[in-house]
């Protein structure tokens, strides 16, 4: 039979507002919906030479740069990360004649705006492409493939994508053992999943899978093989569900290396310039 809910925990009885109370709280320990900020806001080095742009969203102000005239590349860092990420791929780029815009997501680096909204990252990221464009490429690595996804989903219109170490947002059973991780009694987990779902229900885990049947862009996925933090299979999948794609396996360079790796930065340069 299974504990009731207000069953002996530790010494102390968990009756239904204790368990809602642990629920909510287990959710907020497991499940990182605001990023952390750095106390001190990094940017690249080669930006230190572009105007700063601080564009309005609808989701509040975004911080981007652009270097170059001419219709540009998109960069969009990953969840906690920032601008910085993409020194070694903005001087490749400028190398190759390219101009660049890259950006700060809500919640991250030199942005004001704040991640409370689901939508938020796409939203800044079709809103800094509006506002500095032409954009004709876009690059994202980890989470922000999620955001130029997202972006793309809702009507920019790039000719081509690459996206590096790609997440798939969890489903039910990705959510279910990051709860238990956390140690919780199991009606807690529970608990704490139908609360999940209930969010969900209003408000769903953006699809990416799904929206990328609808691309239309051509796009490249790059992965390492010993990612640990984003499956590789990611990639695969995503590749088998977007129309025009191919992948890029790599190894030994785990989650964020693979986006400052020479080789790969001169492949990923090689299919923006339409060199597949």
């Amino acid at each position: 039979m299974p504990p009731a809910d207000d069953a002996p925990l530790g010494g102390e009885a968990l009756g239904g507002e204790a368990l809602e109370a642990a629920a909510k709280a287990l959710i907020a320990d497991a499940t990182h919906k605001q990023p952390r900020r750095r106390v001190r806001p990094r940017l690249a080095e080669p930006l230190r030479d572009a105007e700063d742009h601080l564009i309005e969203t609808p989701i509040g102000a975004v911080m981007a740069w652009r270097l170059g005239a001419g219709p540009a590349v998109l960069l969009v860092h990953g969840w906690e990360d920032d601008n910085a990420l993409w020194g070694p791929l903005i001087d490749q780029l400028l190398a190759n004649g390219r101009s660049v815009v890259a950006m700060d997501l809500p919640g991250h680096g030199f942005s004001p705006a704040s991640m409370d909204r689901p939508d938020a990252p796409g939203v800044a990221v079709k809103a800094v492409a509006q506002a500095l464009g032409p954009i004709d490429a876009v690059v994202g690595h980890s989470f922000g493939c999620v955001a130029l996804t997202a972006a793309l989903d809702s009507g920019m219109g790039v000719e081509r994508a690459v996206l590096i170490a790609s997440p798939i947002p969890k489903n039910r059973h990705g959510t279910k053992k990051r709860l238990q991780a956390q140690g919780a009694p199991p009606q807690v987990v529970e608990r704490a999943l139908e609360l999940i779902a209930a969010r969900q229900a209003s408000s769903p885990v953006y699809d990416i899978e799904a929206a990328a049947a609808r691309m239309t862009a051509k796009a490249l996925m790059i992965h390492s093989l010993d990612d640990e933090d984003c499956p590789p299979g990611n990639s695969r999948s995503l590749a088998d569900a977007w129309p025009d794609s191919a992948v890029m396996w790599v190894d030994e360079l785990g989650h964020r290396r693979v986006a400052q790796e020479r080789d790969v930065l001169a492949r990923v340069a090689d299919f923006i310039d339409g060199l597949d």
